[in-house]
């Protein structure tokens, strides 16, 4: 834990007035007051118009079948649970659309034609055209149970399979009524709790302790540490100046092996592995093969990770405090939910998908085409971290995560915020149960300890994911 007024002596220490500790969903007023202005125009869009009115319009349908979206016979769109909102999007003739109902607008809308013949179809035959059904990758059961579990805090929850990138649940919270744009989007817009913004996938925020699995990843794969290597803290390491205390392992003061300080979450130990045996260009290597500082290639847009601010210097200090989550810097949840899978599966990370399919012409849908993993990190290394993160749950040091019926491992964060008594629960985790996997980040805003709040929530998701 660092000294009360951390924040202060890094800035000066630093030297640089960029320090900035999030303590809020940046990439709201941003994403909504500039790249979404389109959306408070308030001129109706014919196209869109002839879109939403059509009741052909095809259905968006969970994993399991269920109905998630689906056209009124009088025109317009009705949707049926709003905690995947932020996943669907709307289809508004004002607003415009988001989400999958524009990222697959074409086989919603039948205009994407499934082959030559359908294109001369459409040339000749003006009746509105008749709509295919996407199905998702999202499993009606975890999604409800991330849902649940969050409740009502602000927060993300995100669950991968490992093995194949689907996602099982993405849960932002607030949510709001796709359904009620043309009513209450002014609202919607205006309200400061950017209930429109899908934290998922654009919240950017501090990671806390839950980065201390890719610097430990880099750790090993560089070989400048080994899970047995002993470090020592002797109450408190200075590194130019900034001062870290030893806390959180039993012992606190002492010597331990390195995967102690990792499991027990020492901020002191990362800080002097990163700004004295690791480095900048390293980690920052490792977390870019892992999707820092680049888009993800999904379906839907996203937020870039990132580890610290655009032309901020790479200073010691700024190594020292990215090392163990926090300094510059700003993950979404998907990304960590990506950094637990890529552990959970030997090294390889998936590539997230969240559309299964398109029904064709016939209302059958193909099969789904076969996962894309790239490998990330030594399958030695990804083994080695997945066992440090199974002794955090098997030492019991997080709630909720005892006697799940399956093998998990997780790692805690709870992330400084810059505002006095304020910090964000994390908690990523994976599990394996009879040859299925999940993988899940939860972030809980503001909600205090991440292995008392957000682990539970965890614990939750993969529970309904790999238990009958």
């Amino acid at each position: 834990m660092l000294f009360p007024n951390r924040f202060e002596r890094m800035a000066a220490l630093a030297g640089t007035a960029g320090i900035v500790f999030v303590a809020v969903v940046v990439a709201a007023l941003g994403y909504w007051q500039v790249a979404r202005s389109d959306l408070a125009q308030g001129d109706l869009n014919p196209r869109v118009l002839d879109r939403f009115s059509n009741p052909s319009r095809g259905r968006i349908l969970a994993a399991d079948g269920a109905v998630l979206a689906e056209s009124l016979p009088s025109g317009g769109r009705t949707y049926h649970d709003a905690s995947v909102a932020h996943i669907i999007g709307y289809i508004d003739p004002r607003y415009g659309s988001q989400g999958i109902e524009l990222t697959r607008d074409g086989a919603l809308s039948g205009e994407a034609p499934v082959g030559w013949g359908a294109a001369l179809n459409a040339e000749f035959d003006r009746a509105p055209p008749v709509g295919r059904d996407v199905r998702l990758t999202v499993d009606s059961r975890v999604q409800a149970a991330a849902a649940e579990a969050l409740g009502a805090r602000n927060g993300a929850v995100v669950a991968i399979d490992p093995t194949t990138g689907d996602i099982l649940a993405m849960v932002s919270v607030p949510t709001y009524d796709p359904g009620s744009l043309a009513t209450n989007g002014e609202a919607l817009l205006n309200d400061p709790s950017s209930p429109l913004l899908n934290r998922a996938t654009h919240g950017l925020y501090p990671p806390g302790s839950t980065f201390k699995t890719v610097t430990a990843a880099s750790a090993l794969e560089f070989k400048v540490i080994t899970p047995s290597t002993i470090v020592e803290c002797p109450g408190e390491i200075v590194i130019e100046g900034f001062p870290i205390s030893c806390s959180n392992v039993p012992q606190g003061v002492g010597r331990y092996p390195f995967s102690d300080a990792y499991i027990y979450s020492v901020n002191a130990v990362f800080a002097d592995i990163g700004a004295n045996r690791l480095g900048w260009d390293r980690l920052e290597d490792t977390a870019q093969r892992l999707g820092f500082e680049r888009p993800l290639d999904f379906e839907l847009t996203t937020a870039i990770s990132e580890l610290r601010l655009p032309g901020s210097p790479r200073t010691n200090v700024l190594l020292a405090s990215t090392a163990f989550g926090q300094g510059e810097l700003l993950v979404t949840p998907l990304q960590m939910a990506l950094v637990a899978s890529a552990v959970a599966n030997g090294g390889e990370m998936p590539r997230p998908r969240i559309v299964a399919g398109e029904a064709n012409s016939s209302a059958q849908f193909a099969a789904q085409a076969n996962p894309r993993l790239t490998r990330v990190l030594p399958a030695d290394t990804a083994n080695t971290v997945a066992a440090m993160m199974r002794e955090v749950v098997s030492r019991g040091l997080v709630s909720g995560m005892s006697n799940l019926g399956f093998e998990a491992g997780g790692k805690t964060g709870t992330a400084e915020t810059g505002t006095s008594g304020q910090s964000h629960a994390w908690f990523i985790a994976f599990g394996s149960r009879d040859g299925k996997q999940a993988a899940v980040a939860v972030i809980v805003e503001n909600g205090g300890r991440g292995g008392e709040v957000a682990a539970p929530i965890a614990a939750a998701v993969l529970k309904a994911a790999l238990l009958p």
